[in-house]
């Protein structure tokens, strides 16, 4: 994946800021194109930290422990300066082992912390506005940054990574295409065997199965496939098994692992036998999906996109209330992130921008329905990346 420095930085002057510390393995990975792996599996800060400044000619300086430096540097190819911090890991010469040769132990083990020091000294951004994630800094780590630095000014960039991850480059375009063609071609195997009998394991199995057997990337953890009752609540999948008359749901997706793509997915399948008001809800969910998809294209606002979908189903059925109607995504950790598809968001739509398009009605202890597809913004509308799964069996 290309780095995508040049964006922060034009966003960071556009906010006046000198530099930001990027601290977060995706926004790490947003900056530099590639994720740092024990920052990804600890999720701690400081494991790996990018340092950007808002100057075209200042390079970003990265740091991360000695064991993965090398891994570093053959990612960044030059464009990047790699700091190596020391560690337990205790990497040896080949001279030591074969030779029996002595190396000095260094006097005086750096920790992250002091790399950070040196490389935001170094980047002349000690006292000037840097940007900080709140949103993932622990307080004690915010806390030693404001002692390392006190004559900084800070300010939370979260929402700012967030703003500039909406909108997708074409590299990313062709990752949310592979991804979601992928989870197609699970759902579709799952509404193949979705019947009376069938048990929210099998679904969720073979959803598994199908994943894992493209090897692109891994199904999502909390992809929830449910029958009956369990539909109408949060859960993951459980021995209840598919009765005539139920309403079949997921709400599901894949994840690109070290690269932190997720997709989201839903879809509600009634089964025979059903009460006809089912049938009746489902149809008209699935009418209002397709009408906000419809209506989709650049500079429309997404409240306007809201309301497609809400007051067509409010019309039908008063009692109906719903916060949005989907929302964007990107890297993660959460699958659902601004701009989200509500009353209060006057943004509007931009060519480039991925949404789950989402129209869900829960019955508390009856049933659940969820209609839900990934949709790119084109430069002329939109184009739906879940095409192949059927709403209707």
């Amino acid at each position: 994946m290309q780095p995508k420095e040049n964006r922060i930085k034009q966003l960071l002057r556009e906010r006046g800021l000198d530099g930001a510390i990027v601290s977060s393995p995706e926004n790490f990975h947003y900056v530099t194109g590639f994720a740092g792996h024990q920052h990804t599996v600890s999720r701690q800060p400081g494991f790996s930290v990018a340092v950007v400044s808002a100057r075209e000619d200042v390079p970003t300086q990265l740091t991360t422990m000695d064991f993965e430096v090398p891994t570093f540097q053959l990612k960044s190819a030059g464009r990047f300066i790699v700091r190596k911090y020391d560690t337990w890991v205790g990497v040896k010469t080949w001279d030591e082992i074969a030779h029996g040769a002595v190396v000095p132990a260094p006097a005086v083990m750096e920790s992250s912390m002091d790399m950070l020091k040196k490389m935001v000294k170094e980047m002349d951004l000690a006292d000037k506005k840097l940007g900080v994630e709140l949103d993932y800094l622990t307080h004690s780590y915010y806390n030693n940054l404001c002692k390392a630095f006190p004559e900084a000014q800070y300010e939370d960039v979260s929402e700012m990574f967030v703003f500039a991850r909406s909108v997708k480059t074409p590299e990313e375009i062709e990752m949310y295409r592979k991804l979601c063609g992928v989870a197609d071609t699970a759902f579709t195997a799952v509404s193949r065997i979705a019947r009376p009998g069938v048990s929210e394991r099998d679904m969720v199995n073979t959803f598994r199965g199908s994943v894992i057997a493209s090897g692109v990337c891994t199904p999502s953890s909390w992809s929830m496939f449910s029958t009956g009752e369990s539909g109408s609540r949060l859960t993951i999948p459980g021995e209840a098994v598919i009765q005539k008359g139920d309403v079949v749901k997921f709400d599901a997706g894949v994840g690109a692992e070290f690269d932190f793509y997720l997709t989201d997915t839903s879809r509600s399948w009634v089964m025979d036998g059903a009460d006809p008001a089912l049938y009746k809800l489902k149809d008209r969910l699935y009418e209002g999906q397709r009408r906000m998809i419809a209506a989709a294209k650049p500079g429309l606002p997404i409240n306007e996109l809201y309301h497609t979908a809400y007051d067509y189903v409010k019309e039908a059925y008063p009692s109906y209330r719903r916060g949005h109607q989907g929302h964007s995504i990107s890297l993660g950790p959460a699958t659902a992130e601004a701009p989200y598809i509500n009353p209060a968001t006057t943004r509007p739509l931009e060519a480039g921008m991925v949404l789950a398009m989402e129209v869900p009605c829960y019955i508390g202890g009856v049933q659940g329905f969820n209609i839900e597809d990934m949709v790119l913004i084109t430069e002329t509308g939109c184009e739906v990346l879940t095409p192949n799964t059927p709403h209707y069996l």
